[in-house]
């Protein structure tokens, strides 16, 4: 087995493997899909040549290798210097919004994603639909769609309505043809392959957006520094958990297992439980006042030792419109902190360059809550079998789609000319929240993590069928962007 095939398998797996790692994978003529189904039912997401040579000498063991070594009492991040830049849109007026913005807002997601569906080599000398309606029958044609009107009849074919600028039409795509149908949702944009007859077009394959194989693995920081990814925090409900945040705390002040190297904090969004998001929550409060809420986020803030950056943005339980883009959580709600140098305020979605110095590039993050979820979860089959406690499979498809909300009516939308929806860039980690699920996975580069919550589970979260994973602190080396679990409830 050569190279590029093996690291194609740990990739396929979603396990982020080090080159060195993977020269030795070859070298040896270690079978690569075995070691991958060893990682995984290890519960490692990454592999090093040092788990290689373990998996080798130990008779197809895997050992437990270290994953971080521990930092001594001294904190190393104290000493480096930070730096955060947010390459996010910030709109904070609510303007009155027309049909010319929703017309506006759709053309520029399909100019957008259109271009990344240009880059793949299925995609060649892509037609109109205007102009393929016109064909009355011709072979190897390819279009790039929106799609709309999804519907399955009585024989088992997808019967779907497509459309680009200059026209609709219907498109067929056959029982099991197994070209990934069964993953397709209405207004995501893909491009088609097939044949036109009598003005219906018959599908022979579908391409998504997606990624690029190998996109951005060796991104690597110089400094040995740490993001530390945490969501969906709560403060002010009766379920929050105070000995977590106590715990979190005290290992940051530590210097110990790592919490020196620790110079970035994420917090994606749902800082506070809110007020008047779900009926009948007024019961479930601790603190009933939005203000006070927030107050007592600061106290969590302000606890944190200030040579940390910390960067928050918003969810749908904090005091912003719930229509996407989220502007930034307003200054007024945080009158004590807003001086600090280390907070930075974000909107969701947010784009977050993380350490970046002088003319070398920082760790590309891609910051969104995740209040789409739920209901592309609910549209498509194989995701809601895995259920909302699998967060890493919704993420990987959005990630496929190149879509944080593709789906229309998945989540409320305040459009513009710039659809900030849009993955244009594929970032280096992608970080979520709102399931308050917990999840790590590398897709095709991209580390997805799936931040854990400080709150435990409530009645309204067995309603809506959200389990609650709370306490699980996701650590990842900007180094190396490998991650670890630091797990403040077992």
């Amino acid at each position: 087995m050569d190279k590029k095939s093996a690291a194609s398998i740990f990739i396929n797996a979603g396990i982020l493997a080090e080159p060195e790692a993977v020269d030795y994978v070859v070298d040896k003529g270690i079978d690569a899909e075995q070691l991958s189904g060893k990682l995984l039912s290890s519960g490692k997401f990454f592999l090093t040549k040092d788990i290689a040579e373990s998996f080798s000498e130990e008779g197809n063991k895997i050992k437990n290798v270290v994953e971080v070594k521990p930092a001594s009492k001294k904190s190393i991040a104290k000493d480096i210097s930070g730096s955060v830049k947010i390459n996010s849109q910030d709109e904070e007026q609510q303007n009155t919004k027309t049909l010319t913005d929703f017309v506006a807002y759709f053309n520029d997601r399909y100019e957008k994603i259109k271009t990344i569906l240009m880059a793949h080599s299925e995609v060649k000398n892509p037609m109109s639909v205007g102009r393929l309606k016109e064909a009355a029958d011709e072979k190897g044609v390819c279009v790039i769609v929106i799609l709309s009107d999804i519907n399955i009849s009585k024989n088992g074919h997808h019967i779907v309505n497509i459309e680009d600028p200059t026209g609709t039409m219907t498109a067929i795509i056959m029982k099991d043809k197994n070209i990934g149908e069964e993953a397709i949702i209405s207004d995501e944009i893909v491009a088609l392959t097939g044949s036109v007859s009598n003005g219906t077009m018959f599908v022979n394959s579908i391409v998504f957006p997606d990624v690029p194989v190998m996109n951005g693995f060796d991104k690597k920081i110089e400094d040995d520094v740490s993001v530390v990814m945490i969501s969906d925090i709560h403060k002010g409900s009766n379920e929050y958990l105070q000995k977590v945040e106590d715990k979190f705390v005290n290992w940051l002040k530590s210097g110990e297992d790592g919490a020196g190297k620790v110079k970035y904090i994420c917090m994606s969004g749902d800082n506070v439980d809110g007020v008047g998001i779900y009926p009948g929550q007024k019961q479930d409060l601790k603190i009933p006042d939005i203000y006070d809420q927030y107050l007592a986020f600061e106290t969590f803030i302000e606890r944190i030792p200030e040579h940390i950056e910390i960067v928050i943005i918003p969810g749908n339980h904090d005091a912003v419109r719930l229509a996407e883009p989220q502007p930034a959580i307003g200054k007024n709600f945080f009158p004590n902190i807003t001086g600090f140098k280390n907070v930075h305020l974000g909107p969701n979605p947010c784009r977050v360059e993380l350490h970046g110095m002088d003319s070398r590039a920082g760790m590309d993050v891609l910051m969104y809550h995740g209040y789409s979820f739920t209901k592309i979860i609910n549209a498509v089959p194989s995701l809601r079998v895995k259920g909302m406690d699998q967060p890493e499979h919704v993420m990987t498809e959005l990630l496929r789609k190149r879509h944080l909300a593709p789906m229309y009516k998945s989540t409320q939308l305040m459009p513009s000319g710039d659809d900030l929806h849009v993955i244009k860039r594929v970032p280096d980690i992608f970080q979520t929240g709102d399931l308050h699920s917990f999840a790590i996975k590398n897709y095709r580069g991209v580390l997805m993590v799936s931040a854990s919550t400080f709150q435990g589970q409530t009645a309204f979260m067995d309603r809506v069928g959200h389990e609650s994973n709370p306490g699980k602190v996701t650590v990842v080396s900007l180094k190396d962007k490998r991650p670890r679990v630091l797990d403040l409830i077992n």
